[in-house]
C-alpha cells in the first residue's frame, strides 16, 4: 500500500480522496456564489461538472471500504473506527443522491418535484458540505 502525501500515514487513496472532495467543496461553495449573483445558467452547468466529478472519488476511494464495513452486520457498531465510517457513507451517499438529484431535476427533469426547488438546492449543498466535513472527521479518526 502506498502511503499518502498529506503526512497523516494514511493510503494515498485517501489523502487523494480527501483532497479532491475539498476541492469539489469549494466548488460547490463557488457554485453558490454564482446562484446569489444571479449566474443561474453558469451556475447550473457548474453545480452539474462539481457534482457529477465528486462521483469519481466516491466510487474509487469510499465504496470498496464502505462496503466492507457493511459487510461486518450489527459488528459495524462494535467500535468508533468502524461505526463512524459506516455512519459517514450512509449520510454521505444520501447526501450525494439528493445533489444528484437537485441537478438532474434543475438541468433536464424540470417537471420532477418540487415545483419550488429552492430549498432543495439549499438543504442538499448543506447536507454535502457537512459530508465533506464529517468525511474530514472519519480521515482524522483514522489517520489523525
Amino acid at each position: 500500500m502506498v502511503s499518502g502525501f498529506l503526512g497523516s500515514g494514511a493510503p494515498l487513496a485517501s489523502d487523494l480522496t480527501l483532497l479532491s472532495l475539498w476541492v469539489l467543496g469549494g466548488g460547490a461553495i463557488g457554485g453558490w456564489t454564482m446562484a446569489r449573483r444571479k449566474a443561474f445558467p453558469r451556475h447550473c452547468r457548474w453545480m452539474a461538472l462539481v457534482t457529477w466529478m465528486a462521483v469519481l472519488p466516491i466510487l474509487f476511494g469510499m465504496v470498496g471500504p464502505w462496503l466492507k464495513l457493511a459487510r461486518l452486520g450489527p459488528d459495524v457498531f462494535a467500535q468508533p473506527t468502524t461505526v463512524v465510517p459506516f455512519m459517514h457513507g450512509l449520510s454521505g451517499g444520501i447526501a450525494q443522491f439528493l445533489m444528484m438529484y437537485t441537478v438532474v431535476r434543475m438541468n433536464w427533469r424540470q417537471q420532477w418535484p418540487p415545483r419550488r426547488p429552492l430549498v432543495l438546492m439549499r438543504v442538499s449543498l448543506a447536507l454535502w458540505l457537512l459530508s465533506i466535513a464529517g468525511g474530514t472527521g472519519v480521515y482524522l479518526l483514522l489517520y489523525g
